[in-house]
Formats: C-alpha cells, structure tokens, sequence
C-alpha cells in the first residue's frame, strides 16, 4: 500500500545512523512540523544550521542538542521557494527564486533581490511548470542565474534564463533564451555544465565561440536621456569605447551598434544603424535628433572577445520642437 508522509514534516535519523528514524529517549532521532504552508519545497545545508523552504515561507534549522536535537525559526515570511532546484549557495550568501520575488540570505537575514528585468520572469514564466525552474550558479564569474520555463514553451521545458552579477555596483540583470534543464557549478572538470533537454551537456565558459562557431550575441539597453529636460538633441558624433581583447589576446573584434530613437516614451524607435565597430574606430559619424535612445549592440565573429564601456556623445540641444 505505501506511507502517505506528510509534505510539512521534517525528519532526521539518530546520529551516524541512517536506519533509526523513529524518536525515542535513547536516541536524538526526531521530526518537527511547520506549521504553515502546504508543502516543503527544498532544502540545503549552509554554515552551521540547515534550510527549509516551503512554499510560502523560509525555516532555518538549528542543532541545540539533546533531547530536542532541533529547534525551527521561520527567518523569511513570504519568500518560499518556486522549486526543489530554485536556490544555490554563491560565495557568501544563498539566492533564490521564488514565486513572485528573487531573494538573498546573508548575515543581514532574507533581503527581496531587486530586478530589474522583472517583467520579463514573473510575467512570462509557464506557471504550470514552475518546478523546472533551476539554479544556475556560475562562480568564475561572480553570477546567480536561474532557467525557467517561458510562456511560449508548451511543454513546460526551460527555454529562459535571467541572471545577475552579485559584485558589481547595482547588481545589473540580463536575460535570454537558453534551453537547459540542468546545471552544476565549478567542479574539479572545471567550468559550469549545463544539460538541454535533448540531452547533450555543454561545458560553459570555455572559448568565446559555440562548439567551434560564431557566438551570435545581441543585447539591447534600456533607454536614457540624451538630454535634460524637455529639450530635443541633435547627436552628430558617438565616440564607442570597447575593450577589444582579453590580457594576451588580439583585438580583432568586429562590433555591431544601433542606436534606437524616440521622442516620447512608448514611441516607435526610428534606427540608427548598424554601424560596424572595430578597435581602429575612433567615432561614428551620424546624424540623428530625439530626445531618448537605446543602443542594440550585436556581434557574430569567430574567436573574438569585446566588452563594453561608456559610450560617448556629442550633442547640440535642438529646441522643443
């Protein structure tokens, strides 16, 4: 026939032995229920205390010794986990995805993650299939990811990932399309593997290139100001600023930037573009008035490697008119 466990009742076994479970005097085996929520959703062992997520709410599990063996404190109201996979430990400090939020714990306690790529998660995510959400912790390069499930993927696979960098000043967001369904962290093979749902595994962070072919990436920037006020700019000159090579490298980067305008928000953007940029560019000469813009930088050549900087403007104001 089978148990029916309850999904709220955490468990342990007497010490070094994995074969009693069951709580009596002579031994420091035992069990505690959480009291709120429907289910235990994971789990994880962090310095000195354990984890509980349930779905609503975020339960530490402290060691006090005999006879108890463990006392629970809800650390985290309303910041429950989506997944079994959603939370990964990164540095000093455990990330999640939850329902609604991205969350952090550290020695400041559970702190909401703001995101600003939102939108883009929690209101594109397949909910009926929330619990292939994954964590994908990428520690080489100081970034919380996670995979999740779009609206458009009718079977429910992860074909989305957002991430974060956790060092750099205001935690910038990205996201994008990526197929995986599983993923480990840094191990003794080296960089981050990640599964497809196909099932070929990929080793990230390797080369800047795809399996031997050009790494297509494109991004877009929100759009900025290019002036103050209500005031149209004209814009005649851009000055990009690219760094084109890694410390031994050779830059041989080929970059492509469109500039997208708008007078008002919500306009239809007018493009600039695009105009190829190499390590010899020193400007673009272009012509174009608005007052917002965003830039689409994209670039597709094998075996290069680029990052960019601030890029520079010269601008003449052009009235309200």
């Amino acid at each position: 026939i089978g148990l029916q466990q309850d999904p709220m009742l955490v468990a342990w076994c007497d010490v070094g032995n994995f074969f009693q479970w069951q709580a009596l005097t002579t031994t420091q085996a035992g069990n505690f229920r959480i009291p709120i929520g429907s289910s235990c959703i994971g789990g994880m062992a962090v310095a000195n205390q354990n984890l509980i997520w349930t779905d609503l709410d975020l339960w530490a599990m402290n060691y006090i010794g005999y006879p108890e063996t463990y006392g629970f404190n809800k650390i985290g109201a309303g910041a429950g986990l989506a997944s079994s996979h959603a939370a990964m430990q990164l540095r000093g400090a455990v990330y999640w995805m939850g329902k609604s939020n991205f969350y952090s714990y550290a020695g400041g306690g559970v702190q909401v993650l703001p995101c600003s790529v939102w939108d883009f998660v929690f209101q594109n995510i397949n909910t009926a299939f929330i619990h292939n959400v994954r964590a994908e912790p990428n520690t080489p390069f100081n970034e919380a990811g996670w995979a999740f499930p779009s609206a458009a993927s009718s079977s429910g696979e992860n074909d989305s990932y957002v991430k974060m960098n956790i060092t750099e000043p205001g935690a910038p967001w990205d996201y994008g399309s990526l197929q995986r369904s599983a993923w480990i962290d840094l191990t003794v093979l080296g960089p981050p593997i990640g599964a497809a749902p196909g099932g070929v595994i990929y080793q990230h962070e390797t080369s800047p290139d795809a399996a031997g072919q050009p790494m297509v990436s494109s991004f877009t920037t929100g759009y900025f100001f290019l002036g103050d006020g209500e005031d149209f700019v004209v814009v005649d000159q851009i000055l990009p600023d690219f760094k084109w090579n890694t410390f031994a490298g050779v830059g041989s980067a080929q970059v492509q930037l469109t500039f997208n305008v708008v007078n008002y928000p919500g306009d239809t953007p007018i493009q600039y573009g695009p105009f190829t940029v190499t390590q010899a560019t020193q400007y673009i000469f272009t012509r174009f008035r608005g007052r917002q813009a965003s830039i689409t930088v994209t670039s597709s050549d094998l075996g290069s490697f680029w990052r960019l900087g601030r890029v520079r403007w010269r601008i003449a104001t052009s009235g309200r008119r």
